[in-house]
């Protein structure tokens, strides 16, 4: 069929090419089309690729929250404070003695106590948002995490809080990964919900470092400006406030080296010139922050800041800086008071000292303790020559109430801090010191005795068995190996140190109640056991022997009405918040009574006085004194205990392995003593000890030892106790009344000594 014109006029050859005219598509649109719709698809991955990322992240920092976070307190921040150690200088003012740190010199400072302006010294170096953000500053945070990525700043940008450091400071989290960033980010903002913003910047200026051991804003104060914080300047607050960034080599005190890269390169310059440097950009950083007005930051930068040497040593006038005897011995009393309190050991004990920031206050006489140790940096007060192997020594002095005023460890030096203390740490043979406090102690006060009691001198009646197995008479006297069978009053028995003696009043009072009586009334703390026997008790030979402060401790009765006080280094300790966490107590035992300690303060004061007495070179020309001598066995030791109106004081000296002490050479014990301390006690002229109205002076007839008759040819003064007063003497003189006899106790020779 043919096909209709309509028909054959639209599918004409030219029709059909116009049409397909009609759908030419332009290059530049399709291409452009292409891209956009690429960008639709990537930036639709991008969106959900964020979201599932967003979404995950937000599950993360959820479970991390719940699981890592923990609870966070200033208090578990580890400040390791210095311990400062006083006394008290003639006019009563307070004395540094010393301070004492072991990992870092840091004082506690409340924040009232420091300055406003060198606060924000801080604040607008370290924090410049410090008052405004929650922990976090998160613009400081995200342009440190952005130059982390891109470097843009050209260095390293910390971007941490003041709150931020004090809590990777508190936890001690350390490790260099996103994990520690996230932990120290959610427990600084706890940090900020429980703690004030003066709390958190207090504990930053105690925490942060100065260079070297300064540490804390107080003592980088008094390092570098010898002044309290209070007292700090603007241009001294800006530069101190210079030195957290890099304190090994921004604190003044940097002796410097040369700049490696940036403005200074090659440039040698000092600690004092980098700190001057960033010190202008601190105080630019107050003046910006409107913290200081335009002429206080003029002022400031045209400052010239002085500091203290670094060289300069402490003040001492004997020109040895070491730390001395004194301050050696406290910190050992205070470790061991630490030590029983807590319960802990000694090193426990010596890292809370050490790092607590205590606050000691001594009993030190400061100008005695420097006159006592230049008497010991003297060989001439022990010998007329110095020995190629001169002995060891010590001396130890105290008031009356236990106080511990002056301490000497050894002769020459000290070399080196802590040093062997032969005065409070060595035991040793007190020899005849022992028998105030055993024999004749013991029989006043319990009135086996008086004044003029006639004692034959004479061994006791059982031989002993020495160590080759021979029995021998026991005890010999120190000046002889025989006896005169004399009779002997009291007094002139120890005036003289006879041996025989006191062995026989042990044996009359029972080694056993003597022994109780020297550990209970007089706190000997280092007796044994086997102590309790005659041969320890009567002459000084005890198992271990006991310390030169024991020893000079026992003998305080005898110059104050017969109290003991445990003697003390210290009167009290406070800890760093101002808490007293140590008091000594002055509680006194009545170890003898006052009437027997009078008569023993007068029967000593023979041995001083007397014209046989033992002690006659330590006589004062214008104080009381009375005292004991004391040697022990083979002439190891020497000794002498001295009572003067208002001290007790000791001295000893023997080798320490122990052998036989050239007594050509050396001077007798009670010289030493004088030398060492004759011309303290003759300042307390014109004191005397106290009286005791109860005791009576009476005459006694020298025949007897009965109070004197009319029919007596010779009698003396005697001192006697209200309740042990003798018989009149009825005129017959041909035998003396003396000691009732008793039962010879047994002996252990291995205790025995000669000794005087």
């Amino acid at each position: 069929m043919a096909k209709n014109p309509e028909e054959r006029i639209e599918n004409s050859p030219e029709k059909t090419k116009k049409k397909k005219k009609k759908r030419k598509v332009n290059p530049i649109k399709r291409t452009l089309a292409v891209i956009g719709t690429t960008i639709l698809s990537l930036f639709l991955i991008v969106i959900i690729t964020s979201s599932i990322i967003a979404a995950a992240l937000t599950v993360y920092v959820l479970q991390f929250a719940d699981q890592e976070t923990v609870d966070i307190s200033l208090s578990d921040l580890n400040l390791d404070y210095t311990t400062f150690i006083y006394g008290y200088d003639e006019n009563d003012a307070l004395v540094e003695l010393a301070s004492i740190s072991r990992n870092a010199d840091r004082i506690p400072v409340s924040i009232d106590r420091v300055p406003q302006h060198v606060q924000d010294a801080f604040v607008y170096t370290e924090d410049e948002r410090f008052y405004e953000h929650a922990g976090v500053d998160w613009k400081r945070t995200f342009t440190a995490f952005l130059n982390e990525i891109l470097d843009f700043l050209g260095s390293r940008q910390g971007g941490s809080t003041i709150t931020q450091q004090l809590v990777k400071n508190v936890t001690n989290d350390k490790d260099v990964n996103w994990d520690r960033k996230m932990r120290e980010i959610f427990r600084a903002a706890q940090l900020e919900r429980y703690c004030t913003k003066p709390a958190i910047l207090e504990a930053y200026l105690n925490y942060i470092g100065f260079g070297g051991s300064a540490a804390g804003i107080q003592a980088a104060s008094l390092k570098y400006f010898g002044k309290d914080v209070s007292e700090l300047t603007i241009a001294e607050g800006a530069c101190l406030a210079a030195i957290p960034q890099s304190p090994e080599i921004l604190n003044p005190f940097y002796k410097g080296h040369a700049d490696e890269k940036g403005e200074y390169a090659g440039v040698f310059r000092t600690g004092k010139e980098r700190n001057l440097a960033r010190q202008k950009t601190v105080l630019w950083q107050m003046y910006k922050n409107a913290c200081i007005s335009k002429k206080q930051y003029e002022d400031a930068l045209a400052e010239e800041i002085h500091f203290v040497d670094p060289n300069a040593k402490k003040d001492d006038e004997s020109g040895n800086d070491m730390q001395n005897w004194f301050v050696d011995m406290v910190i050992f009393d205070v470790i061991a008071e630490f030590q029983d309190m807590y319960g802990i050991d000694q090193k426990e004990a010596e890292d809370m000292l050490y790092n607590g920031g205590y606050e000691i206050y001594t009993t030190v006489d400061i100008e005695m303790q420097k006159a006592v140790e230049e008497k010991y940096r003297d060989y001439t007060t022990f010998s007329e020559t110095v020995l190629a192997d001169p002995p060891n020594s010590a001396f130890i002095c105290m008031d009356y109430s236990g106080n511990i005023k002056a301490v000497v460890g050894d002769i020459g030096e000290k070399a080196t801090v802590m040093a062997w203390n032969n005065a409070t740490r060595a035991k040793r043979s007190p020899g005849s010191c022992i028998k105030p406090i055993t024999s004749y102690g013991y029989g006043m006060e319990y009135d086996f005795y008086t004044w003029s009691t006639v004692f034959t001198n004479k061994p006791l009646d059982n031989p002993v068995v020495d160590e080759t197995g021979v029995a021998r008479k026991w005890p010999y006297n120190y000046n002889s190996k025989s006896w005169d069978y004399g009779g002997y009053f009291t007094f002139q028995a120890l005036q003289r140190s006879l041996n025989t003696i006191p062995a026989q009043l042990i044996e009359k009072e029972t080694p056993q109640a003597v022994f109780e009586f020297l550990q209970n009334r007089f706190q000997i703390t280092t007796l044994t056991a086997n102590d309790a026997n005659i041969a320890p008790l009567s002459v000084g030979a005890l198992t271990d022997g006991l310390t030169l402060k024991e020893l000079v401790a026992a003998y305080q009765p005898f110059g104050n009405g017969g109290k003991y006080y445990s003697p003390t280094s210290f009167t009290q300790v406070v800890d760093s918040n101002g808490k007293v966490v140590l008091q000594h107590k002055y509680t006194p035992i009545q170890s003898i009574s006052k009437e027997s300690a009078y008569v023993m303060n007068k029967l000593m004061q023979t041995v001083i006085e007397g014209p046989n007495g033992t002690g006659r070179a330590a006589k004062l020309v214008n104080t009381p004194l009375v005292g004991k001598t004391g040697t022990s066995q083979n002439w190891w030791d020497l000794s002498f205990v001295g009572c003067t109106p208002d001290y007790v004081s000791g001295v000893w000296y023997g080798y320490k392995n122990p052998k036989e002490i050239p007594t050509g050479t050396y001077y007798s014990s009670s010289q030493v003593w004088k030398n060492v301390f004759g011309d303290i006690a003759e300042a307390e002229e014109g004191k005397e000890f106290p009286e005791c109205q109860e005791v009576q002076e009476l005459y006694y007839c020298t025949k007897t030892g009965l109070l004197a008759s009319g029919t007596c040819p010779t009698g003396s003064i005697g001192y006697y106790k209200s309740t042990n007063i003798p018989e009149m003497c009825s005129g017959h003189h041909e035998e003396p009344k003396k000691a009732e006899d008793s039962n010879t106790a047994s002996v252990d020779w291995t205790s025995i000594a000669v000794l005087n």
